[in-house]
């Protein structure tokens, strides 16, 4: 675990209209082994658009699918969360957010 990250989680306010609106929190600083499996490049909506995929081996924590986490100034939306192999610890399955 050598890599700082945060999670971060989203909760519902109201605008000034009364609206319900997303928006996210910081939860929590965790220690982190992080590897970028693969990246790719694809047009979509006659956009060209990257995605990486990248997963975060951290200690168990009550992680849920709706959080993020952020590194390095860049946002990943969490895909899966996994059991990892050693007892106490968890693999998070990411895509980062272009």
């Amino acid at each position: 675990m050598d890599t700082l990250i945060e999670l971060w989680h989203s909760t519902l306010i109201a605008d000034s209209f009364g609206q319900p609106v997303a928006h996210w929190l910081k939860l929590a600083d965790l220690w982190a082994n992080v590897r970028f499996l693969n990246g790719r490049e694809f047009i979509t909506a006659d956009k060209e658009t990257a995605e990486t995929k990248v997963s975060f081996r951290i200690r168990d924590y009550p992680v849920t699918q709706q959080m993020q986490i952020r590194l390095d100034g860049k946002i990943y939306e969490i895909s899966a969360v996994l059991p990892a192999v050693r007892k106490g610890y968890m693999d998070l399955a990411a895509k980062e957010i272009v």
